[in-house]
């Protein structure tokens, strides 16, 4: 018996390579087509309501910045604004002294300036987080469910290592100084993996630096510590305020204590 052996005419060798090679881009297409899609950040914007105008303004001002550079030291000058940083290689800034820009809690204080008219949140990351001007403040255990537009937040471990702060936007959203060679951007808070806390410079009423009608909550600027007292004329100190910006809930203005072109104004 003779067995009969046939062979492929030689052209269509090419043609079932090509077959097998749709095939196989076939079965990837419907491998990385069921794949989770990353989603694009939105364009910068208050994202949710419920916050105070104040805290909105903040993140309209923050929306402004985006591009911005960003500069290890940047923003830290005398004056809230866009400043030289820091050329500091340890913290991966080798050349940020020539670059004008913001680090991330000069982004957030400037913003705020633009917003109020005032330097409500100086300092560095660290001295942020215990603002006394917090008028709330959540902890990680609290979740991200309480946040508001407006609202600072901190990244690290600990209190002490703390190490990054940005202004939150709505809908897990953050406006970020992000890193040397970056700029001011738009990012999704769960992309830092070692959230610490918030806190909020204003409530959903707004806060005041006037003097006060008869009650209510408000701002104190006080040039040194000074102790707080039950009523105008009492001797027996309650508690105290200390020297800064303090954020207090009184009934009635206290006596004026003064220095030079300073004053205190000692509450009840």
């Amino acid at each position: 018996m003779t067995t009969r052996v046939e062979m492929l005419p030689r052209r269509a060798v090419p043609a079932l390579r090509y077959a097998a090679l749709l095939a196989m881009l076939a079965s990837l297409l419907v491998f990385f087509s069921g794949a989770p899609q990353a989603h694009a950040a939105p364009a910068c914007a208050v994202l949710s309501s419920g916050a105070a105008p104040q805290a909105n303004a903040a993140v309209n001002a923050a929306c402004g910045l985006i591009g911005t550079p960003y500069s290890w030291g940047g923003g830290h000058g005398g004056q809230p604004g866009l400043s030289y940083g820091i050329c500091d290689a340890s913290n991966g800034a080798p050349n940020d002294c020539h670059v004008r820009g913001l680090d991330c809690s000069g982004m957030v204080r400037y913003a705020y300036y633009l917003a109020v008219g005032a330097d409500v949140i100086n300092g560095v990351t660290t001295t942020q987080w215990p603002s006394s001007r917090a008028v709330a403040r959540f902890y990680r255990g609290d979740g991200t469910g309480p946040l508001l537009p407006g609202d600072l937040v901190f990244f690290g471990n600990t209190a002490s290592t703390i190490h990054h702060v940005a202004m939150y936007l709505g809908q897990g959203y953050i406006a970020e100084a992000p890193y040397s060679g970056g700029y001011v951007q738009v990012s999704a808070l769960s992309s830092h993996g070692d959230y610490y806390g918030a806190i909020r410079l204003y409530g959903p009423g707004g806060g005041s630096t006037t003097p006060p009608p008869s009650s209510g909550q408000y701002w104190v600027d006080t040039f040194a510590t000074a102790a707080v007292y039950g009523s105008p004329t009492s001797t027996t100190s309650t508690g105290t305020l200390y020297q800064g910006t303090n954020y207090v809930f009184c009934k009635a203005w206290g006596r004026e204590i003064a220095s030079g072109g300073s004053f205190n104004h000692w509450w009840p």
